[in-house]
Formats: C-alpha cells, sequence, structure tokens
C-alpha cells in the first residue's frame, strides 16, 4: 500500500493537472497551422501519460508508471522543437523520423524560448541516463524488482515522489507554453501563479519530511 507522503503527492499532481488542463479545454479554438497542431498534440499527449501515470503510481503498477517519465519528457521537449524548429526538424517530426537528443537539445530550447538554462537543467545528467534505463528496461528497473529476497517491486517514496514532480512540471511547462504561445496573457499569468501554488505544497513537504 502506497505511504501518506505518496498518496499527497498523487492527490496534489491530480488536481493540479485537472486545473491546468481546464485552462487550455475552455478555449475551445487555436490558430491552425502544422506547427500549431502539433504543438497541441504533444499537450493533449502529454496529460494522457500524466493521468496514466498517476493511477499506475494508485494502483502500484510502479514499473509501469516510471518506463512513461521518458515519454512526458520528450513529448515536452517535441512541442517546443514542433513550435521553434528548423523546417528540417518539422518535416522529421511530421515524417515520424525526429529523434531527440537530449544531451544538446535542452541548451538549443534555452536559447530560443530565453529560458535561461530552465530546459537544460531540466533535462541533466542524472534525469537523462534514468529516462532511458527505466524505459527500455534497463537496470534502474531490473534493480527494483526485488525486496531482499522476494520478488516484489522496491520503488523509495523518494523515487515515487520524484517521478511525480517532474512529469507535473513536464505539464505545467507545455501548458505555460501553450498559452504564451496563442496569446492568453490572463491565462498564462494563472497558469503561472497555479504553478507557484503547486511549488509550495511540494516545499511543504519537503519540510514535513526533516
Amino acid at each position: 500500500m502506497i505511504s501518506e507522503k505518496v498518496q499527497k503527492e498523487i492527490d496534489s499532481a491530480r488536481k493540479f493537472g485537472e486545473q491546468l488542463e481546464q485552462v487550455v479545454i475552455s478555449k475551445n479554438q487555436f490558430q491552425t497551422g502544422d506547427r500549431n497542431v502539433l504543438l497541441i498534440a504533444y499537450w493533449a499527449l502529454m496529460f494522457d501519460y500524466h493521468k496514466g501515470i498517476l493511477s499506475l503510481l494508485q494502483a502500484e503498477f510502479f514499473g509501469a508508471a516510471f518506463a512513461l517519465v521518458r515519454p512526458v519528457v520528450e513529448a515536452n521537449v517535441r512541442g517546443h522543437v514542433a513550435l521553434k524548429g528548423s523546417e528540417e526538424d518539422l518535416q522529421r517530426i511530421q515524417k515520424d523520423e525526429y529523434t531527440v537528443n537530449f544531451k544538446q537539445i535542452g541548451a538549443r530550447i534555452d536559447g530560443d524560448f530565453g529560458l535561461d538554462h530552465l530546459m537544460e537543467n531540466f533535462l541533466n545528467d542524472v534525469t537523462r541516463n534514468a529516462l532511458h534505463s527505466y524505459t527500455h528496461s534497463g537496470l534502474q528497473q531490473l534493480g527494483r524488482r526485488f525486496d531482499g529476497n522476494d520478488i516484489k517491486p522496491n520503488y523509495g517514496d523518494d523515487e515515487i515522489v520524484a517521478v511525480i514532480r517532474v512529469t507535473t512540471s513536464a505539464i505545467f511547462m507545455i501548458t505555460n507554453l501553450v498559452t504564451k504561445h496563442f496569446g492568453f496573457e490572463d491565462d498564462w499569468k494563472k497558469v503561472g501563479e497555479m504553478f507557484e501554488d503547486w511549488g509550495k505544497h511540494g516545499e511543504s513537504a519537503s519540510v514535513n519530511d526533516t
């Protein structure tokens, strides 16, 4: 059974996700064009993944939930690339031939969007290595198939909380991008305020754990 700490994180992330989703859904219509359509499609896909991760964690299917972290992060990256990437990048995405270079793309996105190392820090070395291993059935997953000599999942609360916070931060980032790009200035500000409020929950939880 998941701990109270994890349950609180799930509940908080689920509520925040629903609020973010509603901000964009309430707009109903968006500007057309290849880049805009791709951005909205990635946004919608990320929310599907996020809901799936929270549901899987709730059901204690931790391996499956952890495996979905990389698709969430990659969809976030692709959404940014779809909007401001080169025509060659756009064509590769449209032909399903685009691959994310996690070592280089963070700095490039930061430069294109003026994010001051935000994406580069988000895609740090530890994150990249863990993403690959968890998604592709690597040692990060295999090592958590055992609890002592018992064959049972062994995922620590801190690891689970990290998954929740990383993926929830990712859906904030893509919603922040969508509201800013389409000129929903009031909603863009609202989304930022909502993120700050959600972040305070995380800070409060960290203090209470010490």
